[in-house]
């Protein structure tokens, strides 16, 4: 297939570098601001071009040297990109949201530096792959475009060291014992498996077909010394959201150990994982520094409430996954929270009922979502002030619009809970208008 050779003249939200072929946009994978590549283009449509380097023309001073690992890279697309160099671009794209979806000029915006992590490989304390079945036999990994497949030694760079051990070890287990992965046709085999690190060691589970696991293979995981815990869910249904069906304990221990703030947490099965402890709990102190001792705080989608449980206010915390939300409530009787009011509810129709009986000094919103349900009780209640956080760009962005005629913009930061991808945790305080 011919190349084709371009100018990168700045860089896309996904990390992909931007350019002209013919006066038509095009993205390309692993291409940097002010380079010279050649790319091949994947996929040609009326009005945008898609495609990969293949070569690098003209070096961009923020190119970290290839050291022979382009495959091991491929799946993440900032890798190429020098770490202190991806801050000020993920800080781009915070502003970029604020400027897009809002009226607020971001030039006045004291927008502060994104905060850098410690660790910016093997830093996530989960995975999550489909079990698929590759020349002669089982593997973890996915497909990234139309032919290239990612196994787990491709992508090892994100996850931990020991859930990469793990996974190879399982690997290799699961084609001693010839199984199979999944067929659709006939709702069998293995289909997804997820491995979870805690205090303890790693939790192990299988989403599978509805012939579930054979014993003998579970028997021998459970002999690995990091694995303290194997689940199975049978899921034969079409999308992916595995906590309907449930979860059968094989082996080990029920609900597993997280420590945040020097507290220890219980978390079960079905409750959503924290990638990054280290930079979620640097999120975490951002947010408490934007509170005041005395304020009494309303918290929108507040998942396990760990940050909740670390505060010493008031909260009002209200979830809408029921799991998490059980998590929440045994945590805080455990620990003796018990200024800490966790409710599992609609959160569009609840936070009316709420703000019409009182007026909470801060409402934090996790996920940085907003309805206009929501935003409409804000502005009433007369909330002093707004928190924003997620790491939804376009969401946060008009999440601030629903509120930018009554709030005004005091506060932006972004946490780099994901070190060498496009994504960055961002955190806005809103403050209303004085009248």
């Amino acid at each position: 297939m011919k190349s084709e050779k371009l100018v990168i003249k700045k860089m896309g939200i996904n990390g992909e570098g931007i350019g002209y072929i013919d006066q038509k946009i095009a993205f390309i994978k692993g291409a940097l601001t002010g380079e010279e590549v050649l790319a091949e283009i994947d996929v040609r449509e009326r009005r945008y071009l898609s495609g990969h380097v293949v070569k690098v023309l003209k070096k961009s001073s923020m190119r970290v040297p290839h050291h022979n690992n382009d495959k091991k890279t491929y799946g993440y697309s900032l890798f190429h990109m020098n770490y202190l160099d991806q801050l000020p671009f993920k800080k781009g794209l915070i502003k970029d949201a604020i400027a897009k979806y809002t009226k607020f000029d971001v030039e006045e915006l004291d927008i502060k530096p994104v905060l850098s992590s410690d660790e910016v490989e093997h830093y996530r304390h989960y995975a999550a792959f489909p079990i698929v079945y590759l020349r002669g036999k089982l593997v973890f990994g996915e497909l990234e475009g139309v032919d290239h497949f990612l196994s787990v030694d491709d992508l090892y760079r994100l996850q931990s060291p020991v859930i990469n051990t793990t996974l190879n070890k399982i690997q290799k287990i699961l084609n001693e014992h010839k199984c199979k992965d999944y067929y659709p046709r006939v709702k069998c085999g293995l289909r997804y498996i997820m491995v979870r690190e805690f205090n303890e060691g790693l939790q192990v589970v299988f989403i599978t077909g509805k012939d579930g696991i054979a014993k003998e293979v579970t028997k021998e995981i459970a002999q690995i010394d990091e694995v303290v815990s194997i689940y199975y869910s049978i899921n034969t249904s079409s999308h992916s959201d595995f906590n309907e069906k449930g979860f059968k304990r094989i082996y080990g221990m029920n609900a597993m150990t997280l420590t945040c703030k020097d507290q220890d947490y219980k978390i079960n099965v079905k409750s959503h994982m924290i990638m990054n402890p280290e930079m979620e709990y640097k999120k975490y102190d951002v947010l408490t520094s934007l509170i005041d001792e005395e304020d009494e705080i309303l918290s929108l989608y507040s998942g396990l409430g760990l940050w909740e449980m670390s505060l010493p206010n008031d909260v009002t915390a209200l979830e809408e996954n029921e799991y998490q939300l059980d998590d929440a409530l045994k945590n805080r009787d455990r620990i003796k929270e018990m200024n800490k009011f966790f409710k599992l509810c609609n959160i569009d129709k609840e936070i009316v009922r709420l703000c019409k009986k009182k007026t909470y000094d801060k409402v934090v919103v996790h996920g940085g979502d907003i309805t206009e349900e929501i935003a409409k009780s804000i502005i009433l209640s007369k909330v002093p002030a707004v928190i924003l956080e997620g790491k939804n760009m376009s969401a946060l962005g008009l999440s601030i619009e629903k509120l930018q005629n009554r709030y005004h913009i005091t506060y932006v930061s972004g946490v780099d809970v994901d070190p060498n991808t496009p994504l960055v945790h961002a955190i806005v305080k809103l403050e209303r208008n004085e009248r």
